[in-house]
């Protein structure tokens, strides 16, 4: 039989599991002059046939080992019922996010980062041993006391049973009576209360001539605790017995918790004669239960909510957010460079710093909204918020204010400041433990630009909103300072190989953004109500340059220019592109206009006259990224289209895929049964050329042929009247 040296000898039995020589060294020294009993395992395997010769308090237990690591030891402790209560305490050289969560999801009671910190290694061992040791204490202590209740209980019963014909047993059950720690009251049938012992004035209050023919309600807590009352009544006016808990009240009009314990008395022939109820005030134990509660789920330091009941918080936040159209944000919040002040000031400064920081945070947040604490430096905050996280980004803001503002701790001026990363549920996950991942990333890259600094996990909500700002700002300016240009990409006729017209295509080089291509700046154009202006610009730049190339003889190319939704819904835009072609003295004929499915399905009625008013004119129209969008045949029926365009997400895989074969094929067919001309895009390579042009495409553009030109390029490209198919 082993000698128990966790309780006689020492603080506690400490298992400390590392693989690393000098750390074990380091740490079996630390608690052994500490007073703890330490037992060493160098690896997993061992380590758990140490654990299982003789279960430890606690068992500090290395991540990184070779062979069996630290989170497949957990897994096994946890999985043996003799040893998965025994609190487990990860050692890590490294701050992975990914590490803690799958640690405390295997049920670690926390984390140690290396290099360790001899205070906090104590600290934290002194904490969790402690922890340990009250609810073993609590837990056996409870079992004892049901047991000596039902036992006392059971034993005065049969006494008071037996007093009529036992004097000697009636003078025992006397002194047992008055000498018990534990209040008896006895009553008669009725309920009226005859007789109560010593222990019963010491805790209610009353004497016993005070309670004396009283109905034994006069003691209960009344509708604070009906509950229990009801459940007591019935159950021994059914059962003979009932034991549990109850809220009593005390002369003075307290409420108290006990323990009771109530009989039946039956005389010998099984008649009903008293009652009897055994009572334990277990006020001191509830409170060293709430204080255990309230440790498993807060922070010792700050008394913020730690990460278990974070979670909890979470769940609730999130499913409330989810019912009225909400979202849930997450803030990881770090201080910058607290271990500065640790360094210059003691921890005994970073702790009173944290705890008015906490103040500060819990102070700042909005009613219903949780500041939590998880260890160190790092507090996070669960907010509810619209999707336009107008709250989120007013509270990231006041807090990174109001923090830079100097503390004073202790007659000491210390100056604070915080980065914060930022996760929502629309975007970043639906789960605490993948929200806390994110904006803790989001937390680096906040550090990274500079710190005092807030970021957004996603790039849509963070660099995107940076950058469509900075788009916005040069985009207004970009005509007037002469920054757009038209690049022409060649649309080749797949018969004669001769270049028969080109795609006009904007380009937009800004001093400040550089390049920014047409993806990111057109859509923003819309959003501003920008692409009017714009595409009068293109249109004007394209008819002047067309009239050019007339002038010096180098052929009727024909050019289409792309008409966003904006501009089709402007009823300006066809009479804007008669006064244009007159105005340049070009001929509708050699004007394309191309249109996409989207377009033109705002309102399909005016899209159709606006069309019709075009091919009036003479100007050809083409549907490009047929395929993509819609592509109701109906519609197309409908619309005076002359060209289809087959999508270069069809072209790309046109020889190696079959469905997009396919596609091509029917497209190809439709337009040639419906009279129209088909031009494929994106025509990068021979065999692509040659697919198509088997199957009966009519034009091409692509890099194949030639990239888009600027003007000079493509008057350079005009002259050479070559056959772009023999490229």
């Amino acid at each position: 039989m082993h000698r128990d040296l966790s309780e006689q000898h020492t603080k506690g039995e400490v298992l400390i599991v590392e693989d690393t020589p000098a750390s074990l060294k380091l740490l079996s020294d630390l608690l052994t002059e500490a007073g703890y009993y330490v037992r060493q395992a160098p690896n997993g395997e061992l380590a758990l046939w140490t654990a299982q010769s003789r279960p430890p308090e606690l068992i500090l237990l290395d991540i990184r080992m070779p062979g069996m690591d630290g989170f497949e030891v957990c897994r096994r402790l946890k999985a043996t019922p003799e040893l998965s209560q025994v609190p487990v305490i990860f050692l890590s050289a490294q701050h992975d996010t990914d590490d803690k969560v799958r640690g405390f999801e295997l049920g670690a009671v926390d984390f140690v980062a290396k290099p360790f910190q001899a205070e906090e290694i104590l600290a934290r061992t002194d904490a969790h041993v402690k922890l340990g040791r009250a609810q073993k204490a609590l837990a056996e202590e409870r079992a004892l006391l049901e047991e000596r209740v039902a036992e006392r209980t059971a034993e005065l019963a049969r006494e008071v049973e037996q007093r009529r014909a036992n004097e000697e047993f009636l003078r025992l059950a006397s002194q047992v009576f008055e000498a018990t720690q534990d209040a008896i009251v006895v009553t008669d049938v009725n309920g009226h209360i005859v007789a109560t012992n010593p222990a019963f004035t010491q805790i209610s209050g009353y004497s016993a001539d005070e309670v004396l023919g009283q109905n034994v309600g006069l003691l209960h807590a009344g509708e604070a605790d009906a509950g229990s009352f009801e459940a007591m009544v019935n159950s021994v006016a059914k059962t003979g017995h009932w034991s549990g808990e109850i809220l009593a009240r005390r002369k003075n009009g307290d409420i108290y918790p006990g323990l009771l314990s109530a009989s039946l008395v039956r005389d010998e022939q099984g008649q009903v004669i008293n009652h009897v109820a055994v009572f334990m005030d277990i006020t001191e134990r509830k409170a060293e239960q709430h204080l255990i509660d309230f440790l498993s789920n807060h922070d010792a330091l700050t008394g913020l909510p730690n990460r278990m009941l974070a979670r909890e918080r979470f769940a609730q936040t999130l499913a409330t957010a989810r019912r009225e159209g909400r979202c849930v944000a997450v803030m990881c919040l770090d201080l910058d460079r607290f271990k500065s002040i640790n360094d210059s000031y003691g921890h005994h400064i970073g702790d009173k710093a944290l705890q008015v920081v906490s103040t500060y945070l819990t102070e700042t947040v909005r009613e219903g909204d949780t500041v939590t604490r998880q260890g160190g430096d790092e507090f996070q905050i669960i907010i509810a918020d619209d999707t336009q996280l107008s709250a989120t980004l007013a509270l990231a803001q006041q807090i990174l204010s109001g923090l830079r503002k100097e503390l004073v701790i202790d007659g000491q001026q210390i100056t604070v400041t915080s980065s914060i990363g930022i996760a929502v549920s629309l975007t970043d996950g639906d789960s605490f433990d993948e929200l806390v991942r994110n904006a803790d990333t989001a937390l680096f890259r906040a550090k990274e630009i500079g710190r005092d600094n807030y970021a957004f996990f996603t790039e849509r909500m963070d660099a995107e909103i940076r950058d469509k700002l900075a788009i916005q700002s040069q985009l207004r300016g970009a005509i007037a300072r002469d920054e757009f240009e038209v690049h022409y990409q060649p649309q080749v006729c797949l018969k004669t190989g001769a270049m028969v017209g080109a795609e006009a295509l904007l380009r937009w080089d800004n001093p400040v953004l550089g390049k920014v291509p047409p993806n990111r700046f057109i859509p923003l154009a819309e959003e501003y109500g920008l692409v009017n202006l714009i595409g009068e610009w293109v249109l004007e730049s394209v008819c002047a340059q067309m009239k050019v190339w007339h002038d010096q003889g180098l052929g009727k190319i024909k050019v289409a220019v792309n008409l966003a939704a904006a501009q089709f819904a402007n009823d300006a835009t066809v009479p804007y592109v008669e006064s244009t072609l007159r105005k340049f003295g070009v001929a509708a004929e050699y004007l394309g206009l191309e249109i996409t499915e989207s377009t033109v399905m705002g309102d399909p009625n005016k899209a159709v006259a606006a069309l019709r008013r075009l091919k009036d004119i003479g100007v050809s129209i083409s549907l490009d990224d047929f395929g993509t969008g819609y592509s109701s045949l109906s519609y197309l029926k409908r619309f005076p289209i002359d060209v289809l365009k087959i999508d270069k997400s069809f072209v790309d895989d046109v020889t190696t895929n079959s469905a997009d074969a396919a596609i091509a094929l029917s497209v190809i067919s439709l337009a040639h049964n419906l009279n129209m001309r088909v031009i494929a895009e994106g025509v990068e390579t021979r065999e692509q050329v040659r697919f198509l042009t088997d199957r009966g495409c009519d034009e091409m553009q692509g890099y194949y042929f030639s990239r888009p030109l600027n003007a000079d390029g493509f008057t350079a490209l005009l002259r050479e009247r070559r056959n772009l198919l023999d490229m």
